[in-house]
C-alpha cells in the first residue's frame, strides 16, 4: 500500500490514469453495496466529480483492505487511521464514472433510493457489502435486520421489492424507534446467508446467523 503515496501531488500522472480508468463489474457491485451501506460519495475541492469514500472501525481493518484492493487503481492514496473516530478510511480518486452514481443516488445532498434501484442492486456481491456494511443479528440470532433508516418508508419499500425481484427475498418493515429499517425472518435470513456467504469476510461473519 505503501506505493499508492507516489502519484499525490502529480496532477500531470493523475489525469492520465483518469484517462485510462473504467469502472469493473465488480468495482460497480462494490460501489453501489457501499452508497446503500456506510460509504459515501464527495466532492473534491479541485474537481466537478465525486469520489467514494469508505471509513470502518479500527477491527474491521480486513475489511477497509479488501474493499481498497478491490477498487485498485482508484485508490492513489495510502489508507489512514483515524484517531479521532478510532476508524480505518481511504477514498478513491475523483471520476465522472462515480459521479454518474451520484447523480442517481444522491438528491440535494442526501443519499436517496432511486425509483429503479431493481436494476442497480443485481449483483449478490452488491448485497454482501451492504449487509456487511449494515446488517446485523437479531437477539435471537436467527433473524437479520439492515439499518437502512436513513431511507424513508417509501424508499425502503423500493429496496423491498428489488430483493424479492432480483433474488427472490421476502423482507419486511420494520419501525425500531429510529426509523424504518428492513427486517428478514427466519426463513429468509437463511436463503440470503446462502446468497452472499461466498462474498462476506471472515472478519464480518459474526454478522451472519449461520455459519457453514
Amino acid at each position: 500500500m505503501g506505493s499508492r503515496g507516489s502519484l499525490n501531488g502529480n496532477s500531470i500522472k493523475i489525469r492520465e490514469l483518469k484517462k485510462k480508468l473504467k469502472l469493473s463489474e465488480t468495482q460497480k457491485a462494490v460501489l453501489i453495496g457501499k452508497i446503500l451501506g456506510d460509504g459515501c460519495l464527495i466532492p473534491t475541492a479541485t474537481s466537478r466529480n465525486y469520489r467514494l469514500k469508505v471509513e470502518h472501525q479500527a477491527k474491521h481493518k480486513e475489511y477497509v483492505l479488501w474493499a481498497a484492493e478491490v477498487f485498485g487503481q482508484w485508490v492513489i492514496s495510502d489508507i489512514k487511521f483515524s484517531q479521532n473516530n478510532n476508524s480505518w478510511v481511504f477514498k478513491t480518486i475523483s471520476h465522472p464514472e462515480i459521479t454518474k452514481f451520484h447523480e442517481i443516488f444522491y438528491e440535494n445532498r442526501r443519499k436517496i433510493i432511486p425509483k429503479k434501484i431493481k436494476n442497480f442492486l443485481l449483483n449478490p456481491l452488491s448485497l454482501a457489502v451492504w449487509i456487511m456494511d449494515d446488517g446485523s443479528l437479531s437477539y435471537s440470532r436467527k433473524t437479520m435486520t439492515i439499518s437502512s433508516h436513513s431511507f424513508s418508508k417509501s424508499e425502503n419499500l423500493l429496496l423491498i421489492e428489488a430483493l424479492k425481484k432480483n433474488f427472490n427475498l421476502e423482507a419486511n418493515l420494520n419501525w425500531d424507534g429510529k426509523g424504518y429499517r428492513l427486517y428478514f425472518p427466519v426463513s429468509t435470513a437463511e436463503s440470503l446467508v446462502k446468497i452472499i456467504s461466498p462474498f462476506v469476510l471472515p472478519v464480518m461473519r459474526y454478522k451472519l446467523p449461520l455459519t457453514p
